[in-house]
C-alpha cells in the first residue's frame, strides 16, 4: 500500500467532538474536509489592505478561496479585489495537484498524538479529551475550554434516560438542557479546579506526561472513546451511553479503537443512516460491513424519496 506523504494527514475536532478533519497542506495553502468528499481550499495571503492604508501588513493568514470535490471543479468563492487573486490561485492549483493523488489513500494518519484530558478529582485519571495538538509548541496556544457536549448551536442531543425522567429538552429558556446537564456531570468529575493533563499518547506505551504534577500513565489509564464509560451510577452511565450512541457516526472515524468497542459504535451509529452513507468513505475500519451497507442503502432510499 502507498505511504501517505507527511502533508496529508488528520486532527480530531474536539470540545465537542465533531469527527476527525482530513488535511492536505503545501506551502501556501491547504485542503480541509470533514468527509473525504467535499474540500475547503485554503490560500495563505497577507490581508488587503486599502490604497491609502499606512499600516504596516500583517503576518500572512488562511483565507477560504474555494471548495472542490471530485465530482466538481474548484468553486471560487467571492474575494475582495484587493487580494492577489492570481497569485491566490496559483496556488489553489498547486494544492490541487498535491491533493488528487492523495484521495486513494483516505482517511490520513491522525497526527494529533498531545491529548489535554480530563482527570478524575478522586483517581486523577484521564476520563475525558478536552483537546489534542500535533506538536508540544502548539499546547501553549490552546485556551483553555470546559468540556462540551455540543455547541451552543446545536441542540440536537436528546437522552433517552432524561427523556424517561420527564426531563424537557427545552424550557423556553435553554433549548439544550439535555446536553447541559451531561456538561455538568463530565466536568463535575474533575473537582472545582477542574484537574486536567497534556500528555504525550503512544498506542502501546499510554501517556508520557507532558504537564506538570502528574506522571506518565499506561495504555489502560486512558478510555477507548472520547469519555470513558466507567461511572458509579447506572443514570450516568446511560446518559453517557445516550452521548456516546448520538456520535456514533464520527467516533467510527477514530482509528485504533478495540475490535470489541468499534464493533459496539458500529451497531449504535447505524441509527443514524445519513451520517454513515455522508462519512464511511473515512472510516479506518469497518467490522460488520452487511450492518453498515444496509444503512447506507436506507439513507439513499429515504434521500430519493426526498427529491
Amino acid at each position: 500500500m502507498p505511504q501517505t506523504p507527511d502533508n496529508a494527514f488528520s486532527i480530531r475536532r474536539l470540545n465537542p467532538f465533531n469527527g476527525v478533519l482530513q488535511v492536505v497542506t503545501t506551502p501556501d495553502a491547504r485542503a480541509l474536509s470533514h468527509n473525504g468528499h467535499t474540500w475547503e481550499i485554503q490560500v495563505l495571503s497577507e490581508s488587503p489592505q486599502g490604497l491609502w492604508a499606512n499600516t504596516p501588513f500583517a503576518e500572512p493568514q488562511y483565507f477560504t478561496f474555494g471548495l472542490w470535490s471530485r465530482t466538481e471543479d474548484l468553486q471560487q468563492v467571492p474575494l475582495n479585489p484587493l487580494f492577489n487573486t492570481a497569485g491566490m490561485l496559483r496556488s489553489a492549483q498547486e494544492l490541487l495537484e498535491c491533493l488528487v493523488p492523495t484521495l486513494e489513500l483516505l482517511p490520513f494518519p491522525q497526527a494529533d498524538i498531545y491529548e489535554l484530558w480530563m482527570l478524575d478529582e478522586a483517581t486523577g485519571n484521564p476520563f475525558a479529551l478536552l483537546e489534542s495538538a500535533r506538536t508540544e509548541t502548539e499546547l501553549e496556544q490552546k485556551p483553555f475550554k470546559r468540556w462540551s457536549a455540543a455547541g451552543p448551536g446545536d441542540f440536537s442531543f436528546v437522552s433517552q434516560q432524561l427523556k424517561e425522567q420527564e426531563l424537557p429538552e427545552n424550557d423556553g429558556h435553554n433549548p439544550r438542557i439535555h446536553a447541559t446537564v451531561l456538561e455538568a456531570l463530565v466536568r463535575g468529575r474533575s473537582g472545582q479546579n477542574h484537574r486536567r493533563a497534556w500528555y504525550l499518547r503512544d498506542a502501546d506505551t499510554g501517556g508520557t506526561a507532558v504537564s506538570e504534577g502528574v506522571t506518565d500513565q499506561p495504555a489502560s489509564a486512558f478510555p477507548e472513546l472520547p469519555v470513558s464509560l466507567d461511572w458509579q451510577e447506572s443514570e450516568d452511565y446511560r446518559l453517557v451511553m445516550d452521548y456516546i450512541s448520538w456520535k456514533a457516526p464520527k467516533i467510527l472515524l477514530l482509528s485504533g479503537l478495540p475490535p470489541s468497542t468499534r464493533d459496539m459504535v458500529e451497531r449504535l451509529a447505524v441509527k443514524n443512516s445519513a451520517q454513515i452513507e455522508r462519512l464511511w468513505r473515512l472510516f479506518p475500519e469497518i467490522h460488520n460491513k452487511t450492518l453498515l451497507n444496509k444503512a447506507r442503502v436506507e439513507a439513499r432510499i429515504r434521500l430519493s424519496n426526498q427529491i
